[in-house]
């Protein structure tokens, strides 16, 4: 018997709502892409910078969002290491920064992966062998 479990299915939307957000960044890439390339007037006004800065940025701002939803259905150390290399890689990929302040946030994001790989107590998920053979 399934137990109901409303931190199951907040997980599930948002993981769906996360992979709707990244159809239409990929949708904002291809026109503003296109944009770029092609004269054509109704594209032409997308094909710059400004409008590529704002939509990530938008999209940058949900995703944060979603990612903090996940943590409240989850309870996991994971979740918040999540939100927190978002909120850093928004910060360097949306607005212009020095270079120390790229060094400091690559740094930061680095020190975020050491963080999940070799301080994380919870142990990573291993795919199962099946070590009986048949004969």
């Amino acid at each position: 018997m399934k137990t109901f479990s409303v931190s199951n299915y907040l997980f599930k939307a948002a993981s769906i709502l996360e992979l709707l957000i990244g159809m239409c960044v990929l949708i904002l890439c291809l026109v503003c892409g296109l944009g770029m390339i092609l004269p054509v007037e109704p594209l032409h006004s997308f094909g710059n910078a400004a409008t590529i800065r704002t939509g990530l940025g938008n999209a940058s701002y949900v995703i944060i969002g979603v990612e903090f939803i996940k943590m409240i259905a989850t309870h996991k150390i994971e979740a918040v290491l999540d939100i927190i290399a978002f909120a850093l890689s928004r910060e360097m990929i949306i607005h212009e920064t020095t270079p120390l302040e790229n060094l400091l946030t690559v740094s930061g994001v680095v020190l975020l992966f050491f963080i999940r790989r070799f301080l994380n107590a919870v142990p990573q998920e291993s795919p199962k062998t099946d070590t009986t053979t048949s004969e």
